[in-house]
């Protein structure tokens, strides 16, 4: 008798969910779009419900509605948050071989070769930046009161770091010019 009873409450739970979200054709547009900005998207085709939501009679008056959090959330998802940070750094495309590189196995073995140079000075470039920031962020922690095995992780990283940077310009000088 058990399972049947949860089989009905589980399909009764499902048909009032997809009635709920169910777009109704008879739903008038929004009365009160005093909201709205100028700057606002077009709302998303297809979806009459979400524009005329919430129900009249719900929520603050119209001088004072924000933006609904369904409404806000759509245009967010359709156009993209402008307040969000940018996901990746554009990063310049890189070169490929030309055709007489690929032909020449020597000629290809240089443009190897300058590749690898760019990645090294590159990440020379990186270490010259970041450690400074580095070791600012010991100090504070420090003046904070991080715990020394934390503060002395940070240290042997900035440690490895340097020693990686001087590896480096000592097998290749011709990366620090």
């Amino acid at each position: 008798m058990r399972p049947p009873l949860l089989a009905l409450a589980g399909a009764a739970l499902v048909g009032a969910a997809l009635w709920l979200v169910w777009p109704q054709d008879g739903l008038p547009p929004a009365a009160n779009t005093a909201h709205a900005t100028a700057s606002t998207p077009a709302p998303v085709a297809g979806r009459p419900w979400l524009d005329a939501w919430p129900p009249a009679g719900q929520g603050a008056a119209a001088a004072q509605a924000p933006l609904s959090a369904a409404r806000s959330m759509a245009q967010t998802r359709a156009y993209g948050d402008p307040e969000a940070p940018p996901i990746a750094v554009d990063v310049p495309a890189r070169v490929g071989p030309t055709a007489e590189e690929l032909a020449d196995p020597k000629a290809y073995q240089a443009f190897e070769a300058r590749q690898n140079a760019q990645v090294m000075a590159a990440y020379v470039k990186a270490v010259d930046e970041e450690l400074p920031r580095l070791r600012e962020d010991i100090a504070r922690g420090r003046s904070m009161g991080i715990a020394a095995d934390k503060i002395a992780k940070a240290e042997e990283k900035a440690r490895g770091l340097e020693s990686m940077r001087a590896q480096l310009l000592k097998d290749h000088p011709a990366i620090g010019k």
